[in-house]
């Protein structure tokens, strides 16, 4: 991932409402007013769990004669076998693309043409995730080529040669590419290379991977007892559960129970690493672990992230290595807290000669945001309404709702989450703050990693030189 960059950018109507505020950022915030934070007001979607165990989320949207579903199942490429990574991916993209044990790869383009409707179906780390959009009159058409891919999956060997290439392009790609190899490379400094949070797949081991290995993956993983689906537009609730009911009778739970990846061993480790490429650019990332998805301490660390470098914009790393310096094109930072502990760190692209610099002036500004009173009352006012304007701008599409939920769900947040998740964003204060930062952040124990020429680069002593999927 760039990951999710969506998180980290003001929205067209954000700025559009807020371009005072921006320059009232701009000026030291001196003269921001504080506002009553936006409220969110979440539509009425209702749940099922069906007798099998999928869970159903409903949401009834007349507008427009459109349907859309967006549906998880509890897998990913953290179940790749060892040396069989990709395998998850593989199978992800072969579910939609490799037809089914009724229709071929070529009818099922065709009827799903037919009614001009479209399905997409991927696996990444930690779930699968399918998503359809249809007519309100082709829904129980659709979702009868929802579940048969879903239950009766095809992989047609031709299909899985093709998306074996496209895997491997993509790699390919990948290596040809700064950024991409320092996202992909980064993690394994924290984690190793091993590890199921950081490992990555090789072009022998996507050239070893066959039929059967897809085929065993989905027998272990696709049962109805994993799946959320939720449906957001024009259509009856009562004809969609029937509908989905019978689609899915007689499909078993799973019968054993997931597997449990090793925990994550936190350590705090200082480190440098350098990647040779070749280019006038350079891509760098310096951090270290960040946290787990419930620390109650969330919502505080996403506001100081925001500070410090989530909005690229006004943020301490953006204003001040990128707009006053100019030494970047871009640079952010991000807090990451997952399932086990997430990471956190400092992105930047750079010219390679200025790399250094760069890794220099992250490391002031981080040890400059632990200090007492570094922020200010006015700053927090002003990301409060910034990260909550951000979010709720991505709900103006009604079914994003669903979609959320559902991602929500798969997760084990509570229901009323979005709700609780302002009322915790309000609640933060600036002692909360300060706190975190001193907690969390430990510019004493970073890793950098820069990926560039280092004829351009010059040197940095004690950094161990690493080549591309070392």
């Amino acid at each position: 991932m760039k990951p999710n960059y969506r998180y980290f950018v003001f929205s067209i109507l954000f700025l559009t409402a807020f371009s005072g505020a921006l320059r009232a950022a701009e000026s030291g915030w001196t003269t921001l007013e504080k506002t009553p934070l936006p409220e969110i007001h979440v539509p009425k979607i209702d749940r099922l769990t069906l007798g099998n165990g999928l869970q159903l989320l409903m949401l009834q949207d007349h507008e427009l004669p459109v349907v859309r579903g967006f549906l998880y199942v509890r897998t990913g490429a953290l179940y790749d076998p060892p040396g069989k990574l990709g395998l998850a991916a593989m199978t992800g993209k072969l579910l939609r693309e490799g037809g089914t044990l009724k229709r071929p790869p070529e009818r099922f383009e065709a009827e799903l043409a037919a009614v001009g409707a479209d399905i997409e179906s991927d696996i990444s780390r930690e779930f699968g995730a399918i998503g359809f959009k249809c007519l309100k009159e082709d829904l129980p058409k659709v979702l009868e080529l929802l579940f048969e891919m879903l239950r009766e999956p095809a992989f047609d060997a031709k299909k899985l040669e093709l998306v074996r290439l496209q895997m491997l392009e993509q790699l390919r790609r990948q290596n040809d590419d700064p950024g991409k190899i320092a996202v992909r490379e980064f993690p394994k400094l924290l984690y190793g290379k091993d590890s199921v949070w950081a490992r990555t797949t090789t072009p022998e081991m996507l050239k070893s991977l066959t039929r059967d290995d897809v085929l065993d993956f989905y027998k272990k993983y696709f049962f109805p007892d994993r799946i959320i689906l939720a449906v957001s537009g024009d259509f009856s609730k009562q004809a969609l559960v029937k509908r989905v009911e019978t689609l899915t009778k007689d499909w078993p739970r799973a019968a054993e129970p997931l597997p449990v990846p090793a925990p994550v061993e936190k350590r705090w480790t200082a480190g440098q690493t350098l990647i040779p490429k070749s280019a006038d650019q350079a891509t760098l990332l310096l951090g270290h672990f960040g946290d787990k998805r419930f620390n109650p301490d969330k919502f505080a660390l996403m506001l100081l992230n925001d500070i410090l470098g989530g909005e690229a914009l006004v943020s301490r790393l953006g204003k001040r290595v990128r707009s006053t310096l100019g030494l970047a094109y871009g640079i952010y930072s991000r807090f990451g807290l997952e399932t086990d502990y997430g990471v956190f760190f400092i992105m930047a692209q750079t010219q390679a000669k200025n790399a250094k610099r760069v890794l220099a002036e992250s490391r002031r500004i981080l040890e400059e945001i632990r200090r007492p009173g570094s922020v200010t009352q006015a700053e927090l006012d002003f990301y409060k309404q910034s990260l909550l304007n951000s979010l709720y701008s991505e709900y103006e599409p009604r079914y994003n709702f669903a979609k959320d939920e559902a991602r929500f769900a798969y997760y084990g947040y509570p229901p009323n989450y979005l709700e609780l998740f302002r009322q915790n964003i309000e609640n933060v204060t600036l002692e909360d703050i300060q706190r975190v930062a001193e907690q969390y952040l430990k510019p004493e124990a970073l890793q950098i990693l820069v990926v560039g020429d280092p004829k351009e680069i010059g040197p940095m002593p004690g950094a161990r030189v690493m080549s591309i999927g070392q």
